[in-house]
């Protein structure tokens, strides 16, 4: 490291050490100056070029390789730890952790495949009395969600949906979860986060329609609306977990519908709403994802509760892990006794995506590969695609799969409710969307008990919100149940407690 401190210590006894970082891209050479080191993920930033930080630039994921030469700084333990030797012969280099500390030059590769979202979703039976303030126009519902973000074109008078769009969410490059966004928001990014999801959402709009939009509904979890509205996120991030605002108003032409918790956000409202399941004496539901909320109807009342699942699900801490984009492992199952799998858009295999490493974990655990524990010998290639599952992605997923099959165990516990009494069990979210429900009940995510109950809903969170841009009736329903949910803390929960380190097990001890 010593020469790096000798650029910082030249810098600060006066001496202006003067440098050009070039980034090559598709379209040319973009050049930025500095007079100190500088991290090469800055340099990125300063560009507006996009790069993802799931770790939120703590060197943990490795998801931000990139090449570069010149004056570099040394290497970090992080990229030590995390670099093949071949790729540290090529120059790859994690930009989050390393410094040019003179000229350099970076080779950008950005992302350009699609991801894999979802918009379709079960529409319920209503009545149109939509909340547009002119008859004749067309109106948008978004849904916000940590991964993606989903928008619907509706045009008045007919209330009908005559475009879909779904998008990575730009933030993800401030970290693949909201514990981490929430980090950066008080290092200093809330404003560089509210920025990021209104230019987006902004860009969908215009990519949607050249007409100007007469209303929004926008849902999100309490935690995105936070970051959509540039309120501040600490009071959330530590005890007694107040938010600024549950929402439930609107702003200009936008509604934003009410969010039930702090963890309980508009996002589940809305799924609430689109699932129907208040028709039922006694129903479930659960968004997998990051955060895995969850809502119990039972006797005329609605439970709910939110657990830190962590991006595993995502494939943030996952070795070969990557986002449902084209090449991504997303389906692994046996074949005589051999693992074969299946990538998207048929592409050859770069990486796995969440479903791929939940149906590769539960032909593992079919084969013995891998025992209750998790336990493995060795790293395990799925087929000869050259992507392997590792001991550290086994235990990433059992950590993921504990703190919701614990959620949904400890909140049926809270309300005193069986599996028997569960007339449906619904599955809402772009990831639940996708995944296999066998695969998911071997490896212990969803109880094997209410399998055969299970309805997946697609993006209810969307759905939810298109429907209440469609009805006022449905507003003013979306208020009173989150007004009236009750929300319980599982972080004070001993049945959580239990059930976590009990489902770690892939079978429940």
């Amino acid at each position: 490291m010593l020469l790096l401190y000798n650029k910082i210590n030249a810098y600060h006894m006066g001496g202006i050490v003067l440098f050009s970082v070039n980034v090559v891209t598709d379209s040319g050479t973009l050049t930025k100056e500095y007079n100190q080191p500088v991290l090469l993920s800055r340099v990125q930033g300063d560009l507006n070029l996009q790069n993802d930080y799931p770790c939120n630039g703590r060197g943990t994921c490795g998801k931000c390789k990139i090449r570069v030469k010149g004056e570099i700084s040394p290497l970090s333990t992080a990229e030590l730890k995390l670099l093949s030797d071949d790729e540290i012969k090529k120059g790859v280099r994690l930009s989050c952790q390393a410094y040019a500390i003179g000229d350099a030059i970076i080779e950008y590769t950005p992302d350009t495949f699609n991801i894999k979202g979802v918009t379709q979703g079960f529409m319920p039976d209503f009545i149109k009395n939509p909340i547009t303030s002119a008859e004749n126009c067309k109106a948008i519902a978004v849904d916000i969600g940590t991964t993606t973000v989903a928008a619907y074109l509706y045009s008045f008078p007919e209330s009908i949906c005559t475009k879909t769009l779904c998008k990575k969410n730009l933030q993800t490059k401030f970290g693949a979860d909201v514990i981490s966004r929430m980090e950066y928001a008080m290092q200093g990014g809330a404003d560089e986060l509210k920025k990021t999801i209104n230019d987006q959402i902004n860009a969908m709009i215009l990519e949607m329609t050249d007409e100007e939009p007469d209303t929004l509904v926008i849902t999100g979890n309490t935690i995105m609306l936070h970051f959509l509205t540039g309120l501040n996120t600490l009071g959330i991030a530590q005890a007694p977990f107040t938010p600024e605002s549950l929402f439930g108003m609107w702003n200009g032409r936008t509604y934003v519908p009410r969010c039930i918790s702090s963890y309980v956000g508009a996002d589940i409202t809305t799924a609430v709403i689109a699932s129907n399941m208040l028709g039922e004496k006694t129903s479930f539901l659960v968004d997998i994802g990051t955060n895995g909320e969850m809502a119990l109807w039972h006797k005329g009342k609605l439970t709910c509760c939110s657990t830190a699942a962590g991006p595993a699900f995502e494939g943030a801490d996952i070795s070969h892990g990557m986002l449902a984009t084209t090449g991504a492992i997303n389906k692994v199952y046996i074949i005589d006794n051999t693992v074969a799998y299946e990538t998207i858009d048929g592409a050859e295999a770069i990486g796995i995506c969440g479903t791929g490493v939940i149906d590769a974990i539960s032909c593992m655990l079919t084969l013995g590969i891998i025992d209750e524990t998790g336990y493995m010998d060795n790293d395990f290639e799925i087929g000869n695609s050259g992507i392997y599952i590792t001991n550290q992605d086994v235990r990433a997923v059992q950590l993921a799969k504990a703190a919701i099959s614990a959620g949904i165990e400890a909140l049926l516990s809270e309300c005193k409710v069986s599996y028997e009494e569960i007339e449906k069990f619904y599955i809402a979210g772009g990831f639940g969307a996708f995944i296999d429900i066998n695969s998911s009940a071997n490896i212990g995510l969803i109880p094997k008990p209410i399998i055969n109950k299970a309805v997946v809903l697609g993006n209810a969170a969307g759905i939810g919100a298109a429907v209440i841009l469609q009805s006022r009736d449905m507003l003013e329903k979306s208020e009173e149940i989150a007004k009236t949910a009750a929300a319980i803390e599982l972080a004070d929960s001993p049945v959580f407690t239990e059930k976590y380190i009990n489902n770690m097990y892939f079978k429940t001890l």
